[in-house]
């Protein structure tokens, strides 16, 4: 049993659940997540947690400058630019990028896990948004996972305006992240976010009375 899981299980609270919630950049996770934060589902968003810790950590800050550069901050804070053009064209870079950074998320959401068990007792489930969630094995701690996949035009729109790169970068960035098809065979859910706002709002409400519903039936 891994450590996530086990510590669920030793709390009190022994019916709280993981739910994984993976994609592709650009897919729409984190506003299918939002909408069920504001229903007051605790989420924990790992790659918003690894860009803060790369900016605090001391010992995350050597190994990408030792790895990767002086360059990779600026101002102490991580040159997202420079360290993107080198670890989303190299799929080897990636790999070793995620093996300096992983650990220390894993630490840091084992330490939110902790604090969600203890304050918020009445919790059924929790969710785990991350990008990664299959390449860094997370997949393994979660009860069900979710998929949200989009159309690459979509996706395309969506990041060139939140992260304002051009289509070539962010196409060389979809490529060395894990296929959809490989997702969807690991996923208990999969979420087409093809429509509307509303449409990806309406599902996270169907979802969210389904997984009560499950949970519930798997506690009593």
């Amino acid at each position: 049993m891994n450590v996530i899981k086990k510590m669920i299980e030793n709390t009190k609270n022994k019916k709280i659940k993981l739910i994984g919630i993976t994609g592709k950049m650009g897919s729409g996770k984190s506003l299918f997540s939002f909408f069920f934060k504001e229903k007051g589902i605790p989420v924990y968003s790992s790659d918003q947690r690894g860009k803060i810790l790369m900016n605090q950590v001391k010992m995350i800050k050597q190994n990408i400058i030792k790895y990767f550069g002086k360059d990779s901050y600026r101002k102490d804070k991580i040159n997202k630019t420079y360290l993107s053009e080198i670890v989303f064209k190299n799929p080897i870079a990636l790999k070793l990028l995620c093996t300096i950074v992983h650990p220390w998320i894993f630490l840091d959401f084992k330490q939110w896990i902790s604090s969600i068990i203890r304050i918020q007792k009445k919790t059924l489930y929790v969710i785990k948004e991350s990008a990664i969630l299959f390449e860094s094995n997370s997949y393994k701690e979660c009860d069900f996972i979710i998929t949200i996949t989009s159309p690459k035009k979509n996706m395309i729109k969506r990041i060139i305006k939140r992260d304002n790169i051009n289509e070539n970068q962010i196409i060389d960035r979809l490529k060395n992240q894990i296929s959809n098809r490989k997702r969807e065979k690991q996923s208990n859910f999969v979420i087409k976010n093809y429509s509307s706002t509303y449409y990806l709002q309406k599902e996270a409400n169907r979802i969210h009375q389904l997984l009560e519903k499950l949970i519930t039936q798997k506690n009593q």
